[in-house]
């Protein structure tokens, strides 16, 4: 009876998990380079089961999943045009690395004051670190080499993880640790937004299959209850 009832409670907890995540899609269903977040539940530890008479191993039995936590989606958006030389896109699957193991797929180059070259206000991490580009003009091209005056100045890394791995930290801004990233070959596209990867129609049906989810764990409580009850009752007898 109580496995009944840790599973039913596990699965409800998922389940409010999702409906929240599903909210966050949506309301960031419009920025870009945003990926959507799923919901994820490790399965348990097996725990070996024992005859009560011979104390013998007779198999094993799974304890409870972990507690739901929030997954990134990496797969790509499409890419949009804006004819504006500062916007950034990695085409296909792959995140151009920032400062502090900072993420992200796309968005507004710039400069900082120390003349810098930065991503979403932080700064690009190349492959001999952080890429100055004083206050000259500059260009990204596809293979991720920055031109300053004809000169090559430093390359942006473009690097992927397993969405297990990585974090949500702000606007189109993911994190993962160095274990979980590994380089990929992405071209990146100057002029370029990814647009989201956030599919409201495909979110609401995640909504309401996470309701009838949530109802069905519902009812196994309210007739392990029910059950337990009358269980009670007999023993009363």
């Amino acid at each position: 009876m109580l496995s009944v009832l840790r599973a039913a409670a596990a699965a409800m907890s998922a389940e409010q998990v999702r409906a929240d995540l599903v909210a966050h899609n949506l309301a960031n269903s419009e920025t870009d380079g945003f990926h959507r977040l799923l919901v994820t539940v490790r399965p348990g530890e097996d725990q070996p089961l024992y005859r009560r008479d011979a104390a013998a191993e007779v198999g094993s039995v799974a304890s409870g999943p972990s507690a739901p936590q929030a997954a990134v989606d990496p797969r790509p958006g499409a890419l949009v045009p804006t004819e504006d030389r500062r916007d950034l896109a990695v085409e296909g699957r792959g995140f151009v690395l920032l400062e502090g193991n900072r993420l992200a797929s796309s968005g507004r180059l710039g400069v900082d004051g120390e003349g810098f070259l930065t991503l979403r206000g932080v700064r690009v991490q190349g492959a001999d670190g952080p890429v100055r580009v004083g206050g000259e003009a500059f260009r990204v091209r596809p293979d991720g080499a920055v031109e300053v005056a004809g000169r090559v100045v430093g390359r942006l890394r473009v690097v992927d993880a397993a969405p297990v791995g990585l974090s949500l930290v702000g606007p189109g801004l993911y994190a993962a640790p160095p274990q979980a990233l590994r380089e990929v070959r992405a071209p990146v596209r100057e002029g370029f937004q990814q647009r989201g990867t956030v599919n409201a129609v495909e979110e609401l049906v995640q909504l309401i299959a996470g309701l009838r989810a949530y109802e069905a764990a519902a009812k196994c409580v309210q007739v392990a209850d029910e059950t337990a009850s009358r269980l009670a009752d007999v023993a009363r007898l």
